[in-house]
C-alpha cells in the first residue's frame, strides 16, 4: 500500500514538472513585431492642390502589430529614415522621425502617427516615377510572465511608389521588413506560366528528336 502512494506521489510531482516546463517553453517562445508603414501623405506630390514648391512636410503612419498571445512588448524609440531615389540604386536623405517609445500589450495593434520636414526636393522622378525608401531601427524586450528579457536590435525598409494625390500607390500598410536593399526593381515584364510551359515542351521535343537521331 506505502508502495502505491509512492508511485503515485512520483507520478504527479512527474507530471507537475512536465507541465510546468512545457508552460515555460511556451512562454518563452516570442515572434518578431510586425512593423508597416501603414499611410504616408506628402502634400508636395499633390497635383491637385497646387501645394507650394517650399511645402517639404511628410506624414506618416506606423502601425505596430505584437502576434504574441501571452508576451507583452517593450520598444526603445523607432527610429524612421526617408529618402527618395535620384536613380535606380541611388537614395538622397530626405529627413528622419521618432516614435517615442511605448510598452504594447501582447496581441495588440498600435498606430502612431508622425510627421517630418523634409530635406531639399520631394518630386525627384526615376522612370517617370516617385520613389521613397522608409527604413526603421528600434529595440524591443519582450515581456514573459513578471520580467523582461535582454534587448533585440530590429531593424527593416521598403520602397514606396507615391501617386500624384501625394499617397503610396499600393493603398494596403506595406511591411518595414528584412534587408531589401535600396534598389528599384527592373521593370522588366515577368514570364508568364503559359510561356515558360512552352520553353519546357520545346525542350522536351529537342531532346526527344535527338535521342531518336542517334538510335536511328
Amino acid at each position: 500500500m506505502a508502495q502505491d502512494n509512492c508511485c503515485t506521489r512520483c507520478t504527479a510531482f512527474i507530471v507537475t514538472i512536465g507541465l510546468t516546463a512545457l508552460f515555460l517553453w511556451l512562454s518563452m517562445r516570442v515572434d518578431e513585431p510586425h512593423l508597416y508603414l501603414d499611410k504616408i501623405y506628402v502634400p508636395a506630390l499633390n497635383k491637385t492642390l497646387n501645394p507650394s514648391p517650399g511645402n517639404t512636410t511628410i506624414l506618416f503612419t506606423v502601425r505596430l502589430v505584437n502576434r504574441n498571445k501571452d508576451n507583452g512588448i517593450k520598444y526603445d524609440d523607432v527610429h524612421l529614415t526617408f529618402k527618395v531615389f535620384v536613380s535606380n540604386n541611388t537614395t538622397r536623405p530626405l529627413g528622419n522621425a521618432t516614435v517615442d517609445r511605448f510598452y504594447q500589450g501582447h496581441n495588440k495593434k498600435a498606430f502612431k502617427h508622425g510627421s517630418l520636414n523634409g530635406g531639399g526636393n520631394l518630386t525627384v522622378t526615376v522612370s517617370g516615377k516617385v520613389v521613397y525608401r522608409v527604413d526603421f531601427t528600434t529595440a524591443i524586450k519582450y515581456k514573459i510572465v513578471w520580467w523582461y528579457t535582454k534587448r533585440h536590435l530590429l531593424w527593416g525598409g521598403v520602397n514606396v511608389e507615391m501617386n500624384d494625390s501625394g499617397l503610396k500607390v499600393n493603398r494596403k500598410p506595406v511591411r518595414l521588413g528584412g534587408k531589401n536593399p535600396e534598389v528599384i526593381p527592373s521593370s522588366a515584364p515577368e514570364s508568364r506560366g503559359c510561356y515558360r510551359a512552352l520553353v519546357t515542351f520545346f525542350v522536351a521535343a529537342f531532346v526527344l528528336l535527338l535521342d531518336v537521331h542517334r538510335f536511328s
